[in-house]
Order: C-alpha cells, then sequence, then structure tokens
C-alpha cells in the first residue's frame, strides 16, 4: 500500500551503484556512479564532481565501447523494472479500491434486506416465512458468489484484511448458534433449521427439514429467524459505516492512487526511458 518515491529513489540508486548511496549521497555517490561508467569505457582517473566533467560525460554518452554500452543498457533496463513494477502496483490498489467499494455497497444492500425476515411474526403465513428465507438466501449466495473469486488464492483480495472481516462477519452471523441457543430460538440456529452452508460458501435450504422446524416449534422457528436477521443487519450496517475498517481501507487506497497519479511525471523522469543518461547529463553536464 505505501507507495514512497523516496524508497524507490533509494533502491534505485541503490542498485544502480552498487554502492548503497543514496539520493542525498553527494558528490561521492554521484562520482562513483559515473566512475561505473567511466571504467566501463576504459577511462582512466577519477572525477570531481565540482567541474570539468563535462567533456568526459560528453565523450562518455557518445562513445562506442560495447561494455559502456552494456552497462547503460543494464541501468536503463533496471530501470523500466522499477517503473514496470511500480505502475502495475498503482493500478492493483486501485483495482482494489474500486472492489472494495463494490463489496461494501453491496454488504449495505444485504443489511437492508435482512430487514424483511426481521419482521416476521408468529401469525405470518408459511409461505412468506418460506419466501422471506428464500429471499435472503438468494441475496447472500448472489453477494458471495460476485466476491468469492476475488478472495481465492491469487486473487485481488486473497489477503486484504478489510475485505476478508466483512466477508467473514455475515457468515459468522448467518450460522451461529447463538441466536438460537439461548434467545428463544433452535440450539443450533438455522442449522436446526435445514439452512447450511456448503463447501463453497454458499447456503443451502432443507425445505422439509425447515418445514418440520416450523409444525414443531413456531415460536423458536421465528426467534431464531428475527434473531439472526437482526444481528446480520447490525453487522452490515457496522462494516459498511463511515470511519470502519472498510471505509477506511478505501479511503487509504484512492489516496495512494491519487498521489501517484500526482507524481507521475516525477517517476516517469526518474525511471523512464533515457533516464540515466539525463541524469548524468543533469549532475555532470
Amino acid at each position: 500500500m505505501n507507495i514512497d518515491l523516496a524508497a524507490f529513489r533509494l533502491n534505485a540508486l541503490t542498485t544502480l551503484t552498487g554502492s548503497g548511496a543514496s539520493a542525498a549521497g553527494g558528490s561521492a555517490g554521484n562520482t562513483d556512479f559515473l566512475n561505473i561508467l567511466l571504467q566501463a569505457r576504459g577511462a582512466s582517473g577519477t572525477l570531481n564532481a565540482g567541474g570539468g566533467s563535462g567533456s568526459a560525460v560528453d565523450a562518455l554518452l557518445g562513445g562506442e565501447s560495447s561494455r559502456m554500452n552494456s552497462v547503460l543498457s543494464q541501468l536503463e533496463a533496471s530501470n523500466a523494472a522499477f517503473l514496470q513494477r511500480y505502475n502495475a502496483r498503482v493500478e492493483e490498489i486501485g483495482d482494489e479500491a474500486e472492489v472494495l467499494t463494490q463489496l461494501r455497497e453491496r454488504v449495505a444492500e444485504l443489511g437492508a434486506a435482512s430487514g424483511a425476515m426481521a419482521q416476521l411474526k408468529t401469525d405470518s403465513a408459511d409461505d412468506e416465512i418460506r419466501a422471506v428465507l428464500r429471499e435472503f438466501i438468494a441475496g447472500y449466495n448472489a453477494w458471495d458468489a460476485e466476491f468469492d473469486p476475488y478472495f481465492e488464492r491469487g486473487g485481488l483480495l486473497e489477503d486484504n484484511q478489510a475485505g476478508g472481516v466483512a466477508r467473514f462477519s455475515l457468515r459468522r452471523e448467518v450460522g451461529s448458534i447463538f441466536h438460537g441457543a439461548g434467545n428463544g430460538g433452535f440450539e443450533l440456529g438455522l442449522t436446526d433449521m435445514g439452512v447450511r452452508f456448503t463447501a463453497d460458501g454458499q447456503l443451502v435450504l432443507d425445505e422439509a427439514a425447515f418445514d418440520a422446524a416450523l409444525a414443531s416449534d413456531r415460536e423458536g422457528a421465528l426467534g431464531t429467524l428475527n434473531n439472526v436477521a437482526r444481528a446480520f443487519g447490525q453487522a452490515a450496517e457496522m462494516l459498511s459505516a463511515d470511519g470502519h475498517l472498510l471505509d477506511r481501507r478505501i479511503d487509504n487506497a484512492e489516496r495512494a492512487v491519487a498521489w501517484a497519479a500526482d507524481n507521475q511525471d516525477e517517476v516517469d523522469a526518474e525511471f523512464g526511458p533515457g533516464a540515466v543518461r539525463a541524469r548524468l547529463r543533469g549532475l555532470y553536464g
């Protein structure tokens, strides 16, 4: 997440000079950098950073030494590799912000939709109860199917804490036994009513088991449905709230992308094509 241009410069200069010099390393680091190229060309002596080096640089850059050209090519290739990784990471962070924003919106929608199940009463018709539960399950499964690929190995959100917490929290509320046991419902919550998770995280309803539960203890069945719906809605509201983990992660990602856009010209100047030669001319020309 932390795109730090100073760190890129430090790593780049360390790689380019092979001496551990930083961007602020002073004249010694700059002289070492140029001496590498001069030695590759077969030049003698050590340059002072203060002056008299312009003609040497011009000769260096205009020379035909295969060794010198090889070193310059390696340095340009190193720059290109840094720039490619940098741009790829910026793009990835932008994609992450977009997907997490969508996930957050879906979480809020799921929470709001669970309100219908929280409003069911013991005198609600059986068909209505089944229809509301089916709709809740369908909404949850659609959400899970939409975002599951992002959490798979190698997916965009594989190690994303904010997204992972949201996913785990909603699943936990659906499967928790505490919405039944000790709270006027079935001992194992929805599991005792024919609702279970498959291996791939989808919810399935055994309608025969659900009908049996409804017939054996209608009050307990409705209590379980109400408890799950309220807890699910509260969790969804918290997860999608301003200032919560998802919101903070999205904000950080968006600010990182905005920073990268503001500084793209500087990054390109540091690592883009011809940057090595331009740097030499700037330092010693």
